[in-house]
């Protein structure tokens, strides 16, 4: 009984949730620059973004976000204007012995506009990145590639589903 309860949730829940195209990472968590990063391809209209979302206890993109980009095995840096979009937070408390300790949460989003030979150079692989997040910079060295590839083949899923409407 338990293993077709099971095996009818499983089934609902793949049907039923959205497969989001998204590439993340969480970096130093329990610090205070910790946070985690979501990078999300989309299109509007017949233009391409990249929907970029951070979410920790304080940072929050400047008015004017720019993400810059270094490849792997190139020296080009690539430099993306973007747009501040709405941030949201949320407070809590967990209570500690007899102490309340306060949550809080900030989750800040930016859309960076992006071509086709843009994208083509994620392909290569993302060594750095930097974005212009406030109070401090968040800025991630990877040893290996972890979000190039994966959201060089997010976009072109993308695109296709656009293309396929």
């Amino acid at each position: 009984m338990k293993k077709t309860v099971l095996f009818l949730l499983s089934l609902f829940c793949l049907k039923v949730c959205p497969q989001a195209q998204t590439v993340s990472y969480s970096y130093r968590l329990l610090s205070p620059e910790g946070c985690t990063v979501s990078y999300t391809p989309t299109f509007v209209g017949d233009t391409a973004y990249i929907v970029v979302s951070v979410q920790s206890d304080r940072l929050v993109f400047s008015d004017n976000p720019t993400m810059m980009v270094r490849f792997f095995n190139t020296d080009q840096i690539l430099q993306l204007e973007g747009k501040k979009l709405d941030a949201t937070s949320s407070e809590g408390a967990v209570m500690v012995g007899y102490v309340f300790v306060p949550i809080s949460e900030v989750k800040a989003m930016a859309m960076f506009k992006v071509s086709e030979q843009e994208i083509e150079m994620f392909k290569a692989g993302v060594e750095r990145i930097r974005l212009s997040t406030l109070p401090i910079t968040h800025d991630r060295t990877f040893k290996n590639d972890r979000i190039g590839q994966e959201l060089y083949q997010n976009y072109q899923v993308e695109k296709r589903k656009a293309k396929n409407f």
